[in-house]
């Protein structure tokens, strides 16, 4: 480029001063430029880089939340007879085998009255006070023992005074107190009958007292009281025996006979003895298992290319290279299998370890298949447990479980206030204040070099006529010599 310069001086030609300028501000631009589209294009790699491996993390949270809630690592109920009882269970809970005879069900009390004629005739205002208890005898009320739920006072009023409105009534009075007693009416051929239904228990049995109108004590009931109710189903309790004891119940459903489980009575069987418990597939937990470490594999493999340093094979760094947040997560996957996730007894699996899970020093994660299958054959709930602990959510007195955290700590790193794209957005906004900056002063420099330019150019050009008018002046002294 010099050199033609100099070519043109000396052979007293026009300069090309935008084709000078134009190269001259290019070589000195384009270095510059590469180093901010270096820089931009290392912001961008780290911001999808980010955006990638918390996608990861989140996808394995969602995969192990999806195998857990699918039910291939809980135990199936085993019923011998699913007629007379159902059964189900929480998560991790031990059931080992049972016999239950179901003698008696539960059920409610519950009062019917006479036929009348018409459901909107007047029936008499007043009260009815329901006391709750233990009520004697199989039709007409032979004693009463009060029990500890408070009575429900109901009281006819003037919109009340029909069949349907002390039905009505009824409902109400009950529904605001939370009282589960529930009245309805039944209509036949012969008329109208009111019928008030309780709850099941022998100690939720009631008997009705009336005040008010005479008319209204027809719908007491009680002992020593004659009315037009009558009890057409006394309140009883469940009756079960498991291993030889009886035992009685106030529901049909019994969740507090067997740890972790519920047992649903469907019928009375008295001397039927219904096996129950829960039966788990090895095959599939310990595939879980297996899965469980594989998918952490991945997750491990994934964080370190993204976040590994040039050398040592790597040509190129990862784009997280000197992001903190993923060396923390790599850090607490690579100490997973040696923290506690359950509060153990002692005998029973705390950590992934005690199941077969370890990891090497690379932070790869192995099985060992004879602890496996050991812990699988005999403690297969606490497998379960293990593997819910660690995807488990946050709970108001129990921290999420490892995996989540992780995904929390990313999810914080990427979306919270003073997160990462934050930070990296406000490099992007300097790299393009850096270009902005760079283009005005390149403005500036090619003003300045055409400036210069052209100022050469013009003393070039007078140098030119100045030699011509030299040559001239020689010619025409060399013509008078002659």
């Amino acid at each position: 480029m010099t050199s033609n310069v100099i070519q043109s001086l000396n052979a007293g030609s026009g300069i090309d001063v935008k084709a000078l300028t134009e190269s001259l501000v290019a070589a000195e631009k384009e270095p510059r430029t590469k180093l901010l589209d270096d820089r931009q294009a290392r912001v961008d790699a780290r911001i999808s880089a980010m955006g990638q491996f918390r996608t990861g993390l989140d996808g394995v949270v969602s995969a192990l939340d999806s195998r857990i809630k699918s039910g291939v690592l809980s135990a199936i109920a085993s019923v011998s007879d699913a007629s007379v009882l159902g059964l189900s269970f929480s998560s991790g809970a031990v059931l080992p085998r049972q016999q239950i005879e179901v003698r008696a069900l539960a059920q409610g009390q519950t009062l019917s009255s006479a036929a009348v004629a018409d459901a909107g005739a007047a029936v008499g205002q007043g009260t009815l006070t329901f006391k709750f208890g233990s009520v004697g005898g199989s039709g007409a009320a032979t004693g009463f023992e009060a029990g500890t739920l408070a009575d429900l006072v109901v009281t006819i009023g003037p919109e009340d005074d029909s069949l349907t409105g002390l039905r009505d009534a009824i409902n109400d009075a009950a529904a605001s107190a939370g009282v589960s007693i529930e009245a309805r009416i039944l209509t036949d051929a012969s008329g109208s009958r009111l019928q008030i239904r309780g709850t099941t228990g022998e100690a939720r049995g009631f008997t009705i007292e009336a005040e008010g109108d005479a008319a209204l004590s027809d719908y007491a009931f009680g002992v020593g009281v004659s009315g037009i109710l009558s009890r057409t189903q006394h309140a009883t309790d469940a009756v079960l025996v498991v291993d030889g004891l009886e035992l009685k119940r106030s529901s049909n459903t019994v969740s507090d006979l067997l740890p972790g489980a519920t047992l649903t009575l469907k019928k009375a069987s008295p001397g039927t003895l219904v096996t129950i418990e829960a039966q788990r597939d090895t095959s599939e937990l310990s595939q879980a298992v297996r899965d469980v470490a594989e998918t952490l594999n991945q997750l491990v493999s994934f964080g370190r290319e993204l976040s590994a340093g040039a050398g040592s094979g790597v040509a190129t760094a990862g784009a997280l290279v000197s992001d903190s947040t993923t060396r923390r997560v790599l850090q607490m996957l690579g100490s997973l299998s040696t923290r506690a996730l359950v509060t153990g007894d002692g005998t029973s699996p705390t950590m992934l370890a005690d199941m077969g899970i370890t990891v090497d020093r690379t932070g790869v994660f192995s099985i060992d298949e004879v602890r496996l299958a050991k812990v699988v054959s005999e403690q297969p709930q606490a497998v379960e447990k293990l593997i819910t602990a660690l995807n488990a959510s946050a709970t108001t007195t129990e921290p999420a479980g490892p995996l989540r955290q992780m995904a929390a700590l990313f999810k914080m790193a990427v979306d919270g206030e003073n997160g990462q794209p934050t930070a990296l957005a406000k490099e992007s906004a300097a790299i393009a204040k850096d270009r902005t900056a760079l283009d005005e002063r390149m403005e500036r420099l090619t003003t300045s070099y055409t400036k210069q330019f052209t100022q050469l150019d013009l003393a070039v050009g007078q140098s030119k006529q100045l030699l011509t008018y030299l040559q001239q002046q020689i010619a025409l002294w060399t013509k008078s010599d002659d």
